[in-house]
């Protein structure tokens, strides 16, 4: 029987692997967009990466050591900024492994039980609501979820791009 952490694991690892798949031949492309109301690669990347602020792992992190009781979601932040803006694929390919790697480190010791069980109260500011949310809920949901909703717009600017 697949238990809950190793469930998520194995779908992070999935979604690595799609993502660096869909990464590939698109170095020169990271700030196209067909449309000015559209995000460009680049502008995807970060927002998943860095949503919530500091990103799941380290916000998983803290919802599991007891030390992140809240955590404000904002709605469609690039979190872009001039460092993030200058960096190569590589650099980006690097955050990306990082992530994963401290996503890895984060669940290592858990417990199914804290995955579950473990909350911290969730702030919508731009919806002007507040919930509690596990962090299971923040993996599967604001992670696994997200993220897939999220390779499906990369995925566009591939074909777009004629790179499939």
């Amino acid at each position: 029987m697949t238990t809950l952490k190793q469930s998520i694991l194995d779908s992070a690892k999935e979604l690595q692997q799609e993502l660096d798949t869909i990464l590939e031949g698109m170095d020169y492309c990271l700030d196209w967009k067909q449309d000015d109301d559209e995000w460009s690669p680049r502008e995807v990347l970060w927002h998943i990466l860095e949503d919530p602020e500091g990103g799941i792992p380290n916000t998983v992190a803290g919802i599991l050591d007891g030390s992140r009781t809240e955590i404000a979601i904002i709605a469609d932040e690039t979190h872009l900024n001039d460092e993030r803006q200058a960096m190569d694929m590589d650099q980006i390919r690097t955050a990306l492994t990082e992530y994963f790697d401290t996503l890895d480190s984060v669940l290592a010791d858990a417990t199914d039980e804290d995955i579950a069980g473990k909350t911290a109260s969730c702030w919508f500011p731009l919806r002007n609501h507040r919930e509690d949310r596990t962090a299971q809920n923040l993996l599967e949901g604001l992670f696994l979820s997200h993220w897939r909703d999220h390779l499906g717009h990369l995925r566009h600017v591939r074909e777009d791009l004629g790179l499939d």
